[in-house]
């Protein structure tokens, strides 16, 4: 038997149950484990139970037939398809997230190292735009990815920025407002003015924990996305 053990316990309830019929090619009518069937693959409470199939009966993916069992609904493979690509996408935002968190610690490190006066003044410029649009509630996704782009270019480590480059296709999902997320990683912004001050002093430590924490914030709000 193997139990789940990661939370939040439900969202790992109804993402087995989405894995379940994806992996079992499951059509509309077909028929689910039952609940005991469940409690004893996931070593998980009836009640539990009761709350993902609610959650994902509300979500027009799977319908209770009293007496007869819990079944994908007629209707609904639009819906259960949205819901793995949903779960594919984030899976992969986050893995690209933790590949990020590993690169930029070393591009910052080189950009306090090696970049000249002339290149952190336009990051300065590409960040003054993007703090006076974030204090008018503009969008400021455009120059969120310009500042950090421009912080790629200017640690001159030709492999770094290949790295960065392989994944650019992905990265930009980042400033593109995924998993129809609305406003995502508002919150992150002043930091970059902080993030800067402190690439500007040539500190690395401080600079690459504010970075740190920019990364962990998005982090955050891509993992809780729709949960």
């Amino acid at each position: 038997m193997s139990t789940i053990k990661r939370l939040p316990l439900q969202s790992e309830i109804i993402e087995f149950i989405k894995q379940y019929i994806e992996k079992n090619n499951l059509k509309n009518g077909d028929r689910l484990p039952s609940q005991s069937e469940l409690i004893e693959i996931l070593g998980v409470s009836r009640s539990s139970i009761r709350e993902a199939i609610k959650t994902l009966e509300a979500k027009n993916v799977l319908e209770v037939a009293n007496g007869k069992g819990v079944f994908v609904k007629d209707g609904s493979s639009n819906t259960i398809s949205a819901e793995i690509e949903f779960g594919k996408e984030k899976e992969s935002i986050l893995e690209l997230l933790e590949a990020r968190r590993i690169l930029e610690k070393e591009i910052i490190h080189l950009v306090i190292q090696n970049s000249t006066e002339e290149e952190l003044d336009g990051i300065e410029e590409i960040l003054k735009v993007l703090m006076e649009k974030y204090h008018r509630g503009v969008k400021q996704n455009v120059e969120d990815r310009q500042f950090h782009m421009a912080i790629y270019n200017s640690c001159h480590n030709r492999i770094m920025i290949q790295l960065i480059d392989s994944i650019d296709g992905l990265l930009n999902k980042l400033w593109e407002f995924p998993l129809g997320m609305k406003d995502p990683f508002t919150d992150t912004i002043p930091l970059h003015e902080d993030l800067f001050i402190n690439i500007r002093k040539r500190n690395v430590k401080k600079a690459q924990a504010i970075n740190d924490k920019i990364i962990s914030m998005i982090y955050r709000d891509v993992k809780s996305a729709n949960q």
